[in-house]
């Protein structure tokens, strides 16, 4: 039984599959096996991953499952954990390529902090060199972002507990998993580690921020960063944070920051980038699946073991002048 198992999703990632496998092949940390989910590729990926398994002559242990259908971000991670059986699961975008040892790192943080639950990698972003995630935030505008990003790489290098993780490249203790549940497959993409952070938070899990756990991130190339997909997953899902997870007490001592924040999405995706519509279908299907949030939401809850103003302790303020310059900066020139 391996150590870790590793699981990506691939989703029309013939460009990329390759180099991200290679990387893994050139692993420090030999107790792994990787699951490799194909979410109905329209092009060569499956093809791909077979050649360069027999071409290279690895010694890597991949299962190659392949979907009729695509079934998102969560959809292929949820099919790939039924294949794993390692005490530990990464989760790893087609789009990355991982420092060799990326996995030794995120393995001897994991066992170094019995407490924690989720550790996060260093991604820097592979055309800038910049930083995509050194771990995620959550503010108290009641929204998820990356920590750091857009910043130079050179930054984050310490160690510390931060809120949580960013899936694209995350180690995941089992345990926890089987505790809390894992990815909710409404979703489909984007947001939904948010989600898995607050839950892991509400339950007491720490996550650790690795930054010698290194990943390049080629960031969105499967669905674009501002296409359609992009935008519609990302503002509805952000409401499903927010029903399923955030205490009441919460909820109203962020109310401020959070109508400040509406404002600004609504400029930003509406009015700036002209989709109003696209704006209005998210939030309406956020509404019609509300009853279904709810009822996650009561068993999220049963299972809470912290308070609410611990959980806002751990919240980045809104009105932070470095988070609010950031986000205004975004709003000017994203």
């Amino acid at each position: 039984m391996p150590k870790v198992s590793i699981i990506i999703v691939n989703f029309n990632g013939e460009r990329v599959i390759r180099e991200c496998l290679t990387s893994l092949a050139g692993q420090s940390f030999r107790d792994f096996e990787v699951v490799l989910v194909d979410n109905g590729s329209a092009d060569r990926s499956v093809t791909a991953v077979e050649d360069f398994l027999k071409e290279s002559g690895s010694a890597l242990r991949v299962k190659l499952i392949t979907l009729p259908e695509n079934r998102g971000f969560t959809g292929g991670n949820i099919e790939g954990l039924r294949h794993c059986s390692g005490e530990y699961i990464a989760l790893l975008n087609n789009d990355t390529e991982v420092e060799e040892r990326w996995l030794e790192e995120l393995v001897a943080a994991m066992e170094s902090h019995p407490g924690a639950g989720i550790c996060a990698s260093k991604m820097i972003a592979h055309d800038t060199g910049r930083i995509d995630s050194a771990g995620d935030i959550f503010s108290t505008a009641l929204k998820g972002f990356k920590r750091g990003e857009g910043e130079p790489g050179e930054r984050y290098c310490e160690e510390e507990y931060v809120f949580g993780a960013c899936a694209g490249a995350a180690l995941y203790r089992r345990s926890m998993l089987e505790e809390i549940g894992f990815l909710d497959e409404d979703f489909f993409l984007i947001h939904e580690d948010t989600d898995l952070n607050l839950r892991a938070q509400l339950t007491g899990w720490r996550t650790v921020y690795v930054p010698s756990a290194v990943v390049f991130h080629k960031v969105r190339a499967s669905i674009g960063a501002m296409s359609d997909t992009a935008v519609y997953y990302s503002l509805r899902n952000s409401d499903f944070v927010r029903i399923k997870n955030i205490p009441a007490g919460v909820f109203l001592r962020c109310l401020p920051a959070l109508v400040a924040g509406v404002i600004a999405e609504f400029v930003y995706f509406s009015l700036k980038h002209r989709r109003p519509g696209l704006y209005v279908k998210a939030k309406r299907d956020a509404l019609l699946l509300l009853p279904r949030m709810l009822r996650k939401r009561s068993e999220i809850m049963k299972k809470r073991k912290v308070t609410g103003g611990s959980l806002y302790s751990l919240m980045t303020p809104a009105w932070q002048n470095d988070f609010l310059k950031a986000r205004l900066d975004k709003l000017l020139h994203g």
